[in-house]
């Protein structure tokens, strides 16, 4: 077979390909066969009709397109492994020619994976913030466990703060009920955020058999889009109400909530738990910002076509997510008064930059000869497998279906941004210097996961 290459403009090729007639002719009789077998012909067997009585009935040209299902495939396939290339869409095949006794001649024009022009990437400058807990953030941790270990009991008294209301509520709208406006026996903490903002608030000194009226104005992006945003009379009767109470921070209380004896013991580790939190949050701030910077430096022109798909898929997740809150697209973009395809367009910025930050460390792993053991490829799939009923066979399907190729793709790029960080200029500032460089690195990477 022989292979021609022309490179178009930016990332795009066409490929000029010739295939030997021996192997055209071998098409043509597998077809031949093949459409013999399949076709109904009056006073013929399946598979013992004639060449020339298929070719009557059929035509020529359908043994040839037959053929052609079977040559294009393949030689395309090693026309792109024989120029090592990477496609990244579908080809577009034209001037094809098949002829018997005659060489099959075809052209297949395609974008493929962009040339990365890497600029410098090692010595890059890195901030690195010192990691110090302070005491209120452990006290803010105890407090957090004193709030969710809270005990309540019935009170006569009036409802406070975080105290909780057993009631039942009627909302309107102009007037008129909606979705969701009605319930009896609701648990409500005062104060608290809940499906209607503001409601909780309005019972404060509230007691047990009271009845009151709370207006409140529904949120913009309300789940009921017809009266989201419109202010709304709420009419609630208070049935109970369950005074909070906190238990001392003492050392019972750390037996009570923890494997610890002692609130000092139960402090101390509460303070290594946000150490590691932050040494991790710190590592992705400055993953983030020499990623940045080496991107700063590189040349990278991203397709549409890369771009395009992983909006998409962006798109698809949040799908996702907005399932998970109860909420569909077609709801979230009548809320917003939007459109898919407007919501998708929203998405490109990020998945540009996603799909920027990816051939660059494809780049930098290729330039630096990184690899990634087949154990720890295995060792990732297996915890992925955890909880799976069949674990096994879930990382036999993955083998199979390229999600291990992904998972390798993963390791070998969170292996070139450790490359980065190692070879990086890295300066240690104080806690909480630095905060635009911060700010800017977290949006970065936020965009970039």
């Amino acid at each position: 077979m022989e292979v021609k290459l022309e490179q178009l403009e930016k990332n795009k090729v066409r490929l000029e390909v010739e295939v030997e007639k021996e192997k055209v002719n071998a098409a043509i009789n597998t077809a031949v066969r093949s459409l013999a077998r399949r076709v109904n012909i009056p006073g013929f067997r399946r598979g013992r009709v004639p060449r020339p009585v298929l070719e009557l009935k059929l035509g020529k040209e359908a043994i040839y397109d037959e053929a052609l299902e079977l040559l294009l495939p393949e030689a395309y396939s090693q026309a792109v492994a024989e120029q090592g290339l990477d496609p990244i869409d579908k080809p577009l095949v034209e001037e094809v020619k098949i002829e018997e006794d005659q060489p099959l001649v075809f052209t297949a024009t395609v974008e493929v994976m962009p040339q990365v022009q890497l600029g410098e990437y090692t010595g890059l400058p890195v901030n690195k913030q010192k990691v110090e807990i302070t005491e209120e953030q452990v006290d803010a941790v105890l407090k957090d466990l004193q709030e969710r270990h809270a005990t309540f009991s019935t009170s006569e008294e009036p409802a406070a703060e975080g105290d909780l209301i057993m009631a039942d509520f009627r909302g309107t709208v102009d007037g008129e009920s909606f979705e969701g406006s009605q319930a009896e026996n609701m648990p409500l903490v005062v104060g608290a955020p809940g499906f209607f903002p503001g409601l909780s608030e309005g019972l404060a000194g509230a007691k047990k058999g009271e009845t009151k009226e709370v207006k409140l104005t529904l949120p913009a992006d309300f789940r009921v889009s017809e009266v989201a945003g419109k202010e709304a009379l709420f009419t609630v009767t208070v049935k109970e109400v369950h005074k909070k109470s906190l238990a001392p921070l003492d050392d019972e209380f750390a037996k009570d909530v923890s494997e610890f004896g002692t609130l000092e013991e139960l402090r101390n580790a509460i303070r290594q738990n946000l150490s590691e939190a932050a040494e991790r949050r710190i590592r992705e701030l400055m993953e983030a910002q020499v990623i940045r910077r080496a991107l700063e430096k590189t040349e990278i022109e991203v397709p549409d076509v890369l771009v395009a798909r992983r909006a998409h898929t962006l798109l698809h997740n949040f799908e996702h997510e907005l399932a998970h809150r109860g909420l569909s697209l077609d709801k979230y973009c009548e809320i917003r008064e939007t459109t898919p395809e407007k919501v998708e367009e929203e998405f490109k910025p990020a998945a540009s930059n996603q799909v920027k930050t990816e051939l660059l460390l494809d780049a930098i792993a290729k330039a630096e000869n990184l690899t990634v053991t087949p154990e720890k490829v295995t060792e990732t799939l297996e915890r992925m497998a955890q909880g799976q009923k069949n674990p096994e066979k879930r990382i036999k399907e993955w083998t199979e279906d390229g999600t291990k190729d992904m998972v390798e793709r993963s390791l070998l790029r969170e292996a070139a941004v450790a490359f980065l960080l190692d070879k990086a200029d890295i300066t240690e500032t104080a806690a909480g210097e630095s905060e635009e460089e911060e700010a800017q690195s977290s949006e970065d990477a936020s965009q970039g996961d």
